[in-house]
């Protein structure tokens, strides 16, 4: 079962969230702030993250390019929410989408990032 960890500081949009992934068959962590979420994910990574690009603390954004810099870490999945019209041409996430999210789209956003991921990993390892 893939695993994700949702980000956002509104607490009905991170529930709403948490439904759609679950139904979908993800296992879901959660947390209200990038600060929260980084922590959660250094102690137990993940395989998608998505968080919101502006809440407190610390932002999507910052928390992408945080995650960005682990080492073995750095190519998790990441989409970036927001309800700004274009993304930040200054982060490196896979997805983004805008609020309020489509949770079909939502799903099938990352059902492709993980498995553009898993394709990429065994193009990096070569024939078996």
């Amino acid at each position: 079962m893939a695993s994700v960890l949702l980000v956002d500081d509104d607490a009905e949009t991170l529930a709403a969230w948490e439904a759609n992934c679950i139904a979908g068959g993800f296992e879901v962590k959660s947390a209200s702030d990038g600060q929260s979420a980084l922590v959660m994910f250094v102690e137990t990574p993940v395989d998608i993250v998505v968080a919101d690009w502006r809440m407190p603390v610390m932002s999507g954004s910052e928390l992408c390019h945080r995650l960005r810099t682990l080492p073995g870490l750095a190519d998790v999945a990441f989409i970036l929410i927001s309800g700004e019209p274009s993304p930040p041409a200054f982060v490196s996430y896979d997805g983004f989408l805008r609020k309020p999210v489509d949770g079909e789209m939502l799903l099938a956003t990352m059902r492709r990032l993980l498995a553009d991921n898993v394709q990429h990993r065994q193009i990096l390892r070569g024939p078996t």
